[in-house]
């Protein structure tokens, strides 16, 4: 259930709850929320407000077709598709990206660097560095983010049009 909350002070929030709504109520009276997205009307970053070891976890922000081209141009992100090796295969991969499936994402990115290169042929990441995640229409890659937020990575970009989306613009 998603849950729209807006006051005066602040832009919109949404909190995403797996409750009905009279139990949302309840539960949130009780504990804060664990997962929240603010956005407000005109932009489309998404911060994630999700407070991990007494620190908040980076902004997970929403790019477009336009943003994603200037970085495959300038080759400012590592671009990581988690699409599963079939879908690839059926329709194809975005210029100068990476493949690392959704369900191999997180063990992936908890493993030594040199098991990270020895299955994926490219270096580990620093968690500092502009990484951009794609999949077929922007679920699983925004799953993505979230996983490497709660890893620790600060420079996080959701493709959010995903592979049909940079088909259309084609």
């Amino acid at each position: 259930m998603f849950k729209i909350v807006r006051n005066r002070f602040s832009p919109l929030i949404l909190r995403i709850c797996p409750f009905s709504s009279s139990i949302v109520n309840a539960q949130i009276k009780k504990t804060k929320p664990k997962l929240f997205y603010k956005t407000t009307p005109t932009s489309n970053m998404f911060s994630q407000s999700r407070k991990i070891g007494g620190k908040f976890s980076p902004v997970i922000k929403e790019i477009n077709y336009e943003q994603l081209k200037k970085f495959i141009n300038s080759n400012e992100a590592l671009i990581i598709d988690v699409r599963n090796k079939e879908e690839l295969a059926a329709t194809g991969v975005l210029p100068n990206s990476y493949n690392i499936p959704l369900d191999e994402l997180s063990t992936a990115f908890q493993s030594t660097p040199s098991i990270f290169f020895e299955k994926y042929n490219f270096p580990k990441p620093d968690k500092d560095l502009n990484i951009v995640f794609s999949c077929a229409k922007g679920i699983r890659s925004l799953k993505a983010c979230q996983q490497l937020a709660d890893l620790g990575y600060k420079n996080i970009f959701n493709y959010s049009e995903g592979w049909f989306g940079w088909e259309s613009h084609k």
